[in-house]
């Protein structure tokens, strides 16, 4: 792997941060718009859009978003580097001169910017997706790199600016955590970026972003993924009934994709109305992006994004009974699983593995059943 040099870096990004400063100068209120419901990579693209804003500019923002912010780290890294997130309100848009989506883009459906409102800037390192209307002045979509924080790093960079500690903390750990310290869909421009904010990143902060307490309610609902979790071939699938924040299905699919033998992971949950999927997997020749978009939001049923090895959905249920909510996520369910090569109507508990190691009547059980529900 070629590693770009710092002037390499600085040339590819040159010709964005001109054109970026050009669509931002004359403005007086910028707001960097995450996802709903932000991690890392979005949170921290978005505070470094608005610092290089400032610094360049001398532009005041605000780092905007729509739903909560759940998972313990993402909590903590909020907290631990004083980075202000405000929840916008259709007041904000109004009065914001200057938007931007990071992260995410127009027609994705997983963040609150007003469908009247076309941002200014969209930066987003997922693949483009189809707009019906025209595109954004400043559109950085895409490209081979594996985070949205690698594009904004660039453009500091080739900005001529060094961030400060707690903007290169966060820009660090949202790159750290999308490429799983540069052991997923990483770039040459990723490690570029990992080793430029390396120095200039405080370790102390670091360390306490990744390494929160998390509420008892967080091990109540891994129990319940492990009780209900289900195996179909090499794909294991959890369904995590309601949670207290979307971020837990995100969450757990990481942690059950270290089972042993397991290539692929979902897990599902129920939130404020909304049916919430997480996709993960270990194959290279995937992407997951693509599929949860094709099953979920061509299809008009919600919002899908991601790239290779990470995706997710969520899907608003309305007015659907009961019955037909259940319906709904045993045929997405299907869909996906259908995507992995697997057979939705067999499967095996994942706790069958465990009652088989020490049977009681000394016979070794199968552990599969036909299933039709997830």
């Amino acid at each position: 792997m070629h590693v770009p040099s710092t002037e390499e870096c600085i040339e590819r990004a040159l010709p964005k941060v001109e054109e970026l400063l050009r669509v931002a100068r004359g403005k007086s209120f910028f707001i960097a718009q995450t996802h709903d419901f932000p991690d890392p990579d979005t949170i921290a693209s978005s505070l470094g859009l608005v610092w290089l804003l400032r610094e360049k500019l001398g532009i005041e923002g605000i780092v905007g978003y729509g739903g909560i912010v759940g998972r313990a780290e993402n909590r903590a890294m909020v907290k631990v580097l004083g980075i202000k997130l405000k929840r916008t309100t259709n007041s904000d848009f109004k009065n914001a001169d200057l938007l931007a989506l990071l992260d995410t883009q127009p027609e994705v459906g997983n963040h609150s910017l007003p469908k009247d409102r076309m941002p200014d800037i969209v930066v987003d390192h997922h693949f483009e997706r189809e707009l019906e209307g025209e595109k954004p002045v400043y559109f950085d979509v895409g490209g081979d790199v594996g985070t949205t924080s690698t594009k904004v790093t660039e453009l500091v960079r080739a900005a001529g600016l060094t961030p400060p500690p707690e903007v290169a903390t966060a820009l660090f750990y949202g790159l750290k955590s999308d490429t799983r310290d540069l052991a997923r869909l990483t770039r040459p421009a990723d490690v570029a970026s990992y080793l430029y904010l390396f120095p200039l990143m405080d370790p102390a902060l670091l360390n306490e972003i990744e390494n929160p307490q998390v509420p008892m309610e967080y091990f109540r609902i891994l129990n319940k993924a492990i009780q209900r979790g289900k195996i179909y071939g090499h794909t294991i699938v959890a369904d995590l009934g309601p949670v207290y924040t979307p971020d837990l299905c995100a969450e757990i699919a990481d942690r059950l994709l270290q089972i042993e033998g397991i290539k692929h992971a979902v897990a599902t949950g129920w939130f404020e109305d909304s049916l919430f999927f997480s996709l993960r997997t270990r194959t290279r020749n995937r992407n997951l992006g693509k599929i949860i978009h094709g099953i979920v939001a061509k299809s008009g049923l919600g919002g899908a994004g991601g790239h290779g090895q990470m995706a997710g959905a969520r899907i608003p249920m309305g007015d659907r009974t009961p019955r037909s909510r259940g319906t709904l996520r045993r045929k997405v369910l299907g869909e996906i699983l259908t995507a992995f090569g697997e057979d939705p109507k067999t499967s095996h508990r994942m706790i069958a593995a465990e009652a088989s190691e020490s049977p009681k009547n000394g016979k070794r059980p199968h552990g599969r059943s036909r299933a039709a529900n997830a």
